[in-house]
């Protein structure tokens, strides 16, 4: 399946401390979308439901509580029960007594018993875990409901956890793991590639900038970038160590470190960048001739880290390339390592490839 490409503007997009995913402002923003309206309402009620939902303002119930979103149906009719949507850091007994009234308050207002959905972004304690019951979705469990609701689901990480190995992913467990993962950017999500993911992300840009000021300078985004990109390249050479000591885990893993060194110095001028005074630099001298001449030559398409070599084609490139990339040629592991990447089939053992490389080498030299 091919990558869905990120839209540059998002990958650069996060949002800030105070507003993660899952928080109560991003949660109602994201929810009253009306694509995620037909995310939702679709997956539970059925194609039928395609633009019959709109979000009601959030009400304030007797006693003075107020639940997160309400979806209603353009038509009455009981195909199409309330939808009402609590996104809860904890699932808890006192929240389930207070969900309990948002749904009764709901079904008193809408002489319909809601279907109900609980995204949970952190921990769903165990005396309300241990009342799971399965459901007609993978995604979600269920909890006893018949007075109250006409469903009540609960997803979470842990209801999620076997299905995200679907992909890309169905709607509802995307936007459990947008809820639940808390990351404040796309960069850093495993999931980045996903188009529901990505879409919510977006949804989460348009609306966070007209709604919340911005309160990150360019340094400081260039910062989370750097840090993302370090983290990547960590996770590069993490999962190179366990792997055998091949010419090519070599060349990742001078990559890898090139690309860590790199991030590393961008993200400490980053931070005095920010850190700096306000007060404005005195203008640089101007340039000599000899300087301007240097930077005409120059173009910042140059790769300024480590160049990239080219892969092996054939058996003796292979051994070409490790012998210069060590200080003393070992043959066995040179021959194993080529045997692991693809190479050395028509070889028996190292001492074979040694002998042909030689007359290969001597051949070259008298021609």
């Amino acid at each position: 399946m091919s990558l869905q490409l990120i839209d540059p503007e998002l990958l650069l997009f996060s949002m800030g401390p105070k507003y993660p995913p899952g928080s109560d402002l991003i949660s109602k923003l994201v929810l009253r979308n009306p694509d995620v309206v037909e995310m939702i309402t679709t997956t539970l009620v059925g194609p039928n439901a395609a633009s019959m939902y709109s979000p009601r303002p959030t009400r304030e119930w007797a006693g003075g509580s107020k639940s997160d979103i309400v979806y209603v149906s353009n038509v009455s009719s009981t195909s199409f029960p309330p939808i009402l949507i609590e996104v809860q850091h904890t699932i808890t007994p006192e929240f389930i007594d207070r969900l309990i009234n948002y749904s009764l308050s709901v079904k008193k207002c809408f002489k319909a018993k809601p279907t109900v959905i609980v995204f949970g972004t952190h921990a769903t304690l165990t005396e309300i875990s241990m009342d799971f019951e399965p459901t007609a979705f993978e995604f979600a469990r269920g909890i006893p409901s018949k007075y109250w609701a006409e469903k009540c689901y609960i997803l979470d990480k842990s209801t999620i956890a076997k299905a995200t190995k679907v992909t890309p992913l169905p709607a509802m467990m995307a936007l459990t793991y947008f809820f639940s993962s808390q990351k404040l950017s796309p960069l850093s999500s495993e999931f980045q590639d996903d188009p529901t993911i990505q879409k919510l992300y977006s949804i989460a840009k348009d609306q966070t900038s007209t709604r919340i000021p911005a309160e990150k300078s360019v340094a400081e985004v260039l910062l989370e970038v750097c840090e993302q990109t370090n983290k990547q390249f960590k996770k590069i050479s993490n999962t190179l160590e366990p792997m055998p000591d091949t010419l090519l885990k070599k060349r990742l893993r001078a990559y890898a470190s090139d690309g860590l060194l790199y991030t590393e110095t961008c993200k400490r001028m980053c931070i005095r960048e920010s850190d700096s005074l306000v007060e404005s630099m005195p203008l640089p001298p101007e340039l000599s001739e000899l300087a301007k001449s240097l930077i005409n030559e120059s173009s910042s398409s140059i790769d300024i880290l480590r160049a990239e070599a080219d892969l092996p084609k054939t058996d003796m490139e292979y051994v070409q390339q490790f012998k210069e990339s060590e200080e003393k040629m070992d043959w066995k592991k040179c021959f194993e390592g080529g045997k692991k990447e693809g190479f050395f089939s028509s070889y028996s053992s190292f001492a074979s490839l040694k002998t042909a490389y030689y007359k290969k080498t001597q051949a070259v030299t008298i021609k």
